[in-house]
């Protein structure tokens, strides 16, 4: 019986001395989040997706086209479906968590309204709005134009873009999406938008973070970012909380 109680003892500090590497730090208990990706395949897009991963959440990837997203088929689950599309998209936000949106592109004309950018928040909010989708998280990646630039004013306010601009449609297609998240009722979005451009590279984790007034540098030029820093800014967004129902943007 000594023997055995001796065994006990020997075995029980053996086991208090092994390090913890199986336990489950307190910051990453939101890994089991199911997370819903737009745009998945496109630049913006497919950083989120690895830096998603990185985090460890279940992420499914969506196109409208499903050659596009054959290089992420061994990685996450695919799907394709149009996000325009109001009962196919309530029937995917119903099994995920959280919504990321990275869609564009070209503008097909130069209304403002026909760019997919309003229109797909307007589907969005409809769905978010129906009742049984309340406690989704969506964060939306726009564009620096939305951003106030100077004089407690966006470059558009500004009038820096004319009618006869080729993205004339595209960056007030993205104020207009803005705006219809503003107006929303009970849709916890945020809008991630880039600060001037994404000019940078590689992932350093390493941000300073802005609210809707557009970051300079310390010479008063207007900051950069990288792809994947950018990417890194919207899954802390994410997890963080800190920018719900507000626009923000991030740089280095």
């Amino acid at each position: 019986m000594k023997r055995l109680t001796l065994a006990i003892i020997i075995v029980s500090l053996f086991a208090s001395c092994l390090p913890l590497e199986y336990s489950t730090p307190p910051a990453r208990e939101a890994l089991a989040n199911r997370l819903l990706i737009f745009g998945a395949s496109g630049r913006i897009g497919g950083h989120i997706v690895d830096e998603a991963l990185i985090r460890g959440y279940r992420i499914t990837a969506v196109s409208r086209d499903a050659p596009r997203l054959k290089d992420l088929a061994d990685r996450v689950e695919v799907t394709t479906a149009d996000i325009l599309d109001r009962k196919r998209l309530a029937e995917l936000v119903s099994q995920h968590d959280a919504i990321i949106v990275a869609v564009g592109g070209k503008p097909v004309d130069s209304n403002p309204e026909n760019y997919i950018v309003p229109r797909a928040a307007g589907s969005l909010i409809d769905v978010l709005e129906s009742g049984n989708s309340a406690s989704v998280r969506l964060l939306f990646v726009g564009n620096v134009y939305t951003l106030i630039f100077e004089d407690n004013k966006t470059l558009l306010e500004l009038g820096r873009v004319a009618e006869s601009h080729p993205n004339y449609a595209m960056f007030h297609g993205h104020q207009l999406a803005l705006d219809m998240f503003r107006r929303s009722r009970d849709v916890d979005w945020t809008v991630a938008s880039p600060p001037n451009g994404l000019r940078l590279n590689g992932r350093t984790g390493d941000v300073r973070w802005g609210g809707e007034q557009l970051l300079r540098d310390e010479d008063g030029t207007p900051s950069t970012i990288s792809p994947e820093d950018f990417a890194f800014a919207v899954l802390e967004e994410l997890q963080r909380g800190n920018y719900i129902r507000r626009q923000f943007n991030a740089a280095r």
